[in-house]
């Protein structure tokens, strides 16, 4: 039976690790987080980590993914070959997170923007090469990695593109996160996007938009046929969590948290 496992970038939820929050996502029906480093930055770093693990652990909760940096010192599809490398080692930060956190899966960029267009297929190659890398590493330590759709100019901004990026690296360990935001104008091509995919799909960003320009709205606000796109997740037997990454109704933590379950709730509804 397909049941999907309601995840949520941590994010979206709080503007800083604390205590209440923290306990707030453990009442909740949320089962997995996908977080960004920026969140455990500064002097706090440890004490942070600790408060999670130890709100995962009790809650049955895991932290499914980590959310790499991106743009300037962090876009490792740059030309020039010394910055390229010195962007992958931004990634250092991020997998000592995953480990700290037991996070089994690494979310990364292909790019920043905009990408000139005669540009692209060196900014392409420099990427596979980052990807290339960042995959043998992560492997090593025992974390796969998922490269994001991505809008506009930005590398892997379709799903022919994401497959080109990724292609002749394992299958298991490098795979695609799709943002359902990031199509633009070909918000209808979701569900064949994700049967194209199949296997290689690895996480979700879950939101809706005006179909012009990512918005982050809540599903079922926006253009997105999601009975569509849920039944194609259903037809390739997708496993991850259903993980949401957009704005939530709501000034408090609790307020939101309502807000996303009730709209996983509408969304099984349309299995």
């Amino acid at each position: 039976m397909f049941e999907p496992i309601l995840g949520v970038s941590l994010h979206n939820i709080v503007t800083e690790i604390t205590k209440d929050g923290l306990t707030a996502i453990a009442a909740s029906r949320i089962r997995t987080l996908e977080v960004p480093p920026r969140l455990f930055e500064g002097e706090d770093y440890r004490q942070s980590v600790d408060w999670v693990r130890g709100m995962c652990t009790e809650a049955g909760i895991r932290v499914a993914t980590v959310h790499v940096p991106f743009g300037g010192a962090c876009d490792i599809s740059v030309l020039d070959e010394t910055a390229r490398e010195g962007a992958v080692d931004t990634l250092d930060s991020s997998t000592n997170l995953a480990i700290d956190l037991d996070a089994a899966m690494l979310i990364v960029h292909a790019s920043a923007e905009p990408i000139a267009s005669e540009e692209r297929s060196r900014r392409l190659e420099q990427a596979r090469k980052s990807l290339s890398e960042i995959t043998s590493r992560c492997a090593r330590l025992g974390k796969r990695v998922a490269v994001e759709l991505l809008p506009r100019t930005c590398l892997g901004n379709s799903v022919e593109e994401l497959l080109a990026l990724v292609d002749g690296l394992d299958p298991e360990q490098c795979g695609v996160c799709l943002d359902t935001n990031h199509l633009m104008d070909r918000y209808e091509t979701l569900p064949q996007g994700v049967r194209t995919l199949g296997k290689r799909l690895f996480a979700l960003h879950l939101s809706d938009y005006d179909g012009v320009d990512e918005k982050h709205q809540l599903p079922g606000r926006g253009v997105i046929d999601w009975r569509a796109f849920v039944g194609a997740l259903r037809d390739i037997d997708y496993q991850g969590p259903f993980n949401y990454e957009c704005k939530l109704d709501g000034e408090t933590v609790e307020e939101r948290i309502r807000s996303l379950e009730a709209n996983v709730n509408w969304l099984c509804g349309l299995l």
